[in-house]
């Protein structure tokens, strides 16, 4: 029997006359009038036997649990028409995502649940919801979500707002990764938290409405409203004020950084943009060759070696360098990161050149099963036979030493080589983790953490301890570049300030909590299996605190089928990584297609239900035996 104290922070309390909250995962909000009731959010721990209505201001998974048994019981479910398919289409959204999820550019949430919802009403701004005496008005409220909308009514002599997921407590937000999103011809990967913009125009809005409570989804009740998004809209400029001063997008597209500032911050606020580096040299040294997003380092007896190839073109300016003569042999690759536009086409030139292709460990499994993780730009194909190199190990090639790092910086799976000529000169190849203009973080999916010694703060430490001579080469940038002491110095306090700025930001113990998604994941994310078969899932999590913590896992299956243990308790050191793996057994009944299997967390006050998802596509046993056991 699993023996674990669990505390949670949950109780009822009785607001006016007809409403009451009754707190724990989820804020259920129960109106009461005439001996009927309506329901805000859910009924999170099942004390009523039925509801006449049920308003969900949101499609996320986690919260709108807490509402399905009494929509399945015969309430009436009201749901933002903004976000129409995720309550009414969950399944086919599943399956097309099971094909879409590698390359992936867009980097929304999958806190999206497959059951479908059935929908009695959906509404928008400007409509006005009836209900006993009680006049609800409708607002569109986006930032948590793209669609949310939030509830406003009188009851009781007092205003009420419901808003979903938009602030937690006293000027707070839940995360800062689910407000990734695009913007004005800025992409879903580039639009660092674009969705704040919208978010602070929705506080603003919900403000103008004067309301005397603001109960959230989640968190605390807010009674003093106006402070508390003040202090929210500040904290929110705040951050991202000190992201855009340092941005590596800036080098790319200046004008969109106006943008960005213009959406989140206005127009009057003013971003302290950190100078470009202060060594941009356009004539490199003659063994260096920049095409595509790929560079080439040649020595004296026309062999080379090679950092990255993700893209055909860079492909067939290999084989033309190999039939012109210029390239003698290829004696080895180096890849920098797992993103589809530098993995793509390894294995080709693999084929084609016979070499060795050299990562450290922390890249191994991202690149061997890209299948089993679920992470922007993810490449569908495995990379076979890699040679693993040390974090630090040197290696003689020819007229160069070569250096290898773990360099986690535009992705937590990131490398980095250094390339010194006996002649004194050296370029450090760093992937995509910098620009001349700053760091290379405007995706946060990608996982970009905040701890002292990891993260941005690692990589900035290793670029300290180069030596001056050192030049820096992106694979998208055509120049070499190099940061001053001071630019790099600016860029750690800025990180350590952003950090502080989070702190105050976020509900959690540890900002990283707010910026890491994948903190909890399930491993494989993807697999195939036949009805009747057993499967294996590790649920891994990262302890981002500071001391122990335990961690209560309880997987979520379909029906039909079955899991062992079907609870467990995972205790995790500060700043690691522990697991727990469970053993599925599929329905011999289930039809073919794509099942959603979730995880419920809990850990100190926090319930966090269906938090985490893995894929398993059905299929038939003979199209298993003949297929790649992944999606």
């Amino acid at each position: 029997m699993l023996s674990v104290f669990f505390l949670q922070c949950s109780y009822s309390q009785k607001i006016s006359q007809s409403v009451r909250i009754s707190s724990g995962a989820i804020n259920g909000v129960f109106i009461e009038k005439n001996g009927e009731n309506l329901v805000v959010y859910g009924d999170p721990k099942n004390e009523i036997k039925k509801a006449e209505m049920v308003l969900f201001t949101h499609f996320r998974r986690d919260v709108v649990w807490a509402g399905r048994s009494l929509v399945q019981k015969g309430s009436l479910a009201v749901v933002p028409a903004g976000e129409k398919s995720y309550f009414a289409r969950g399944d086919s959204i599943w399956t097309k995502f099971a094909l879409t999820r590698f390359h992936d550019y867009y980097n929304q949430t999958t806190k999206i649940g497959i059951l479908p919802l059935k929908v009695h009403r959906f509404v928008q701004e400007g409509e006005i919801l009836k209900w006993q005496d009680i006049d609800i008005k409708v607002f569109n409220t986006p930032g948590y979500t793209r669609g949310s909308v939030s509830y406003i009514a009188d009851i009781d002599r007092k205003r009420f707002a419901f808003v979903g997921d938009l602030i937690y407590g006293d000027g707070k937000i839940f995360d800062l990764y689910s407000f990734q999103d695009s913007l004005r011809g800025i992409g879903g990967y580039h639009g660092y938290a674009a969705r704040l913009g919208q978010l602070v125009s929705s506080l603003q809005l919900i403000a103008e409405q004067k309301p005397d409570f603001i109960i959230p989804s989640r968190g605390p009740i807010i009674n003093d409203p106006d402070a508390s998004i003040q202090k929210l809209i500040q904290q929110v400029r705040l951050v991202y004020q000190n992201y855009l001063s340092i941005s590596a997008y800036r080098w790319y597209y200046p004008e969109r950084m106006h943008i960005l500032s213009n959406h989140v911050l206005g127009s009057s606020v003013r971003v302290d943009w950190m100078p470009f580096s202060s060594v941009i040299q356009k004539n490199p040294p003659s063994w260096y060759m920049h095409f595509s997003n790929t560079n080439l380092v040649f020595a004296e007896d026309s062999s080379a070696f090679l950092i990255d190839c993700g893209t055909k073109g860079a492909f067939e300016k290999m084989v033309k360098l190999k039939q012109s003569g210029r390239l003698k042999s290829l004696d080895g690759i180096f890849i920098t990161h797992y993103h589809d536009d530098h993995t793509d086409f390894i294995n080709d030139i693999v084929k084609e050149f016979g070499c060795p292709v050299y990562i450290t460990k922390e890249l191994k499994d991202i690149l061997e099963n890209p299948a089993a993780y679920h992470m922007p730009c993810l490449t569908t194909d495995p990379i076979p036979n890699l040679t693993i190199i040390q974090n630090g190990q040197k290696m003689s090639w020819k007229d160069f030493s070569l250096t290898f790092y773990f360099f986690p910086g535009q992705t937590l799976y990131h490398d980095a080589i250094l390339f010194e000529k006996n002649s004194g000169k050296a370029i450090f190849f760093i992937g995509d983790s910098f620009t001349p203009s700053g760091i290379d973080d405007y995706c946060l999916l990608n996982r970009n953490l905040l701890h002292q010694g990891t993260g941005y703060l690692y990589c900035l430490d290793i670029l300290k301890k180069l030596p001056d001579n050192v030049l820096l080469a992106n694979q998208h940038v055509e120049p070499l570049f190099a940061f001053s002491r001071q630019q790099l110095d600016n860029m750690i306090n800025l990180l350590l300030e952003r950090n502080a700025i989070l702190k105050d930001l976020f509900p959690w113990d540890d900002v990283n909590y707010g910026v890491d998604e994948q903190w909890i994941k399930v491993y494989p994310y993807g697999q195939k299996a036949s009805p009747g078969q057993t499967v294996e899932y590790t649920v891994k999590i990262f302890n981002h605190s500071d001391v122990s913590k335990t961690f209560i896992l309880e997987p979520n299956v379909p029906n039909g089928f079955s899991v062992e243990p079907n609870l467990a308790s995972l205790a995790i050191e500060p700043r690691t990584e522990g697991e727990r793996t469970f053993k599925i057994k599929v329905s011999k009944r289930v039809t073919p297609g794509i099942s959603l299997l979730t995880v419920n967390i809990k850990f100190d006050s926090w319930d966090l239900l269906e938090w985490s998802e893995a894929l398993i596509e059905i299929v038939s046993a003979s199209t298993l035996n003949g297929a790649f056991n992944g999606l």
